[in-house]
């Protein structure tokens, strides 16, 4: 069969991307100051990749030795394919819903895919769509259903076969390569991957984490041999030199972990590496092994920097004292950090946001991210939150924006606060001095 995978984008002067955020999505509209609008140029010339579970898709598809064309538009001809599978996310809902009416038009059949439609299926059924609950690879591995099948096929289709992550086929990114090359030049120019080398998280975060809600909170290690595999032949054949991985948390299985470094070091392929970990799961040892490999940046998330706040919203964290001593040694040793940190918590104010901002100088890691506390459809706290939800679409939910009725913040305070958080951090006199040392020195 000749198939298609759409993944499309609202026209806007930011970046969004699908794959971040547990597979929702992010939108990285940071303001509409001077400052703020000079952040969104320099990340949206910076980054650009597609969703992983579109890739995986695609993988299996293609090992089944199906035609795949990824496509970010709707081609001219729909005719040449026999259905289309549409990535979903929450930041670019209302352009996937009537992208999925124009294509139902040409009485072709739709796939919703992703963590959103897996978590929020109705809209995207209203629209037409056969929503797919769960990992999407599952269902698409070894897929041989003709059109007829496919048609008697529910509009929500679930309890999807359970298939060892090791057993599924290699993402496929050939395909996405013949459209675009993919990018991360915060750690080179060279072309760039996500990828991941497990599935699951089980922390307590899941309170308003939407990782959990399509990858479940059981952690699935994906072999260290096939994972290393997997990155040489796009190193090869596809001149990948940039890896970025989309585990919820990297070194949640210190053994796991070490096996893979391990295998990278001896393989010595030299590749740049991006990972999003917890600063608990890391020590010197780890930390100096991480380097060796080849890891070039880490995300942490710090959320606040008052251990109240931390807690009532169920996030288990690191004294602020060992925080700061272990981005220190990662930073010392040559290994960048953006600590990621939330403004609007339930039980934030404005002073305990102070005392985050005044902390986050002192960290001052390379990067920082300040986002703004968002209770996502599908989450606990979004059940908690629903009443008091203040926006009407779902598009709104960029991580950067205020969409409920906040205890202590209006949303213009929000706007401002978040604003000025950037402002001051990366023209904080120390922060500059760092970045100067950073381009000088090697």
């Amino acid at each position: 069969m000749n198939i298609l995978v759409l993944d499309v984008y609202p026209d806007v002067d930011y970046r969004i991307s699908k794959d971040q955020n547990g597979g929702y999505g992010t939108a990285n509209n940071y303001g509409n100051t001077i400052f703020t609008k000079f952040l969104k140029l320099v990340v949206s010339k910076s980054i650009d990749f597609p969703p992983l579970f579109s890739v995986q898709v695609i993988g299996e598809l293609k090992n089944s030795n199906h035609k795949v064309k990824f496509e970010k538009k709707i081609p001219k001809n729909l005719n040449n394919f026999d259905f289309v599978i549409i990535a979903s996310s929450i930041v670019c809902h209302e352009t996937e819903i009537k992208t999925i009416e124009i294509i139902r038009s040409h009485n072709k059949i739709v796939f919703a895919i992703g963590p959103f439609a897996t978590s929020n299926p109705d809209n995207y059924v209203k629209a037409g769509a056969k929503v797919i609950i769960g990992e999407p690879e599952m269902f698409f591995h070894k897929f041989n259903l003709t059109i007829d099948e496919m048609s008697k096929l529910p509009k929500k289709i679930s309890n999807l076969k359970s298939i060892d992550i090791n057993e599924l086929s290699d993402p496929g990114w050939e395909t996405i390569f013949e459209n675009y090359t993919p990018r991360f030049n915060f750690l080179s120019n060279n072309p760039s991957v996500n990828i991941n080398a497990s599935r699951g998280c089980p922390y307590s975060c899941f309170y308003y984490c939407v990782y959990p809600l399509q990858q479940g909170r059981k952690l699935r290690l994906k072999n260290p041999d096939k994972l290393l595999n997997e990155m040489t032949k796009l190193k090869e054949k596809l001149g990948v030199k940039n890896f970025i991985f989309r585990d919820p948390v990297f070194s949640i299985n210190k053994k796991h972990t070490i096996e893979i470094l391990n295998k990278i070091i001896d393989s010595k392929i030299n590749i740049n590496i991006c990972i999003e970990t917890h600063l608990k799961n890391i020590d010197d040892e780890l930390a100096k092994l991480l380097k060796k490999a080849g890891v070039k940046l880490i995300y942490v998330g710090i959320e606040s920097a008052v251990e109240e706040v931390r807690n009532n919203s169920k996030r288990q964290s690191e004294e602020n004292d060992l925080q700061i001593q272990k981005i220190n040694f990662l930073e010392k040793i040559g290994i960048k950090v953006k600590a990621m940190y939330i403004l609007g918590l339930p039980t934030d104010n404005k002073n305990t946001f102070s005392e985050t901002l005044e902390y986050a100088k002192k960290v001052n890691s390379s990067y920082a991210q300040f986002s703004v506390f968002t209770p996502y459809p599908g989450t606990p706290a979004y059940i908690e939150y629903k009443d008091k939800i203040k926006v009407d679409r779902y598009e709104d939910f960029t991580q950067w924006q205020l969409v409920f009725d906040h205890p202590n913040f209006s949303k213009s305070e929000v706007d401002k606060i978040l604003s000025d958080a950037y402002r001051k951090y990366y023209l904080n006199p120390k922060w500059l001095l760092k970045y100067l040392k950073q381009k000088i020195l090697p």
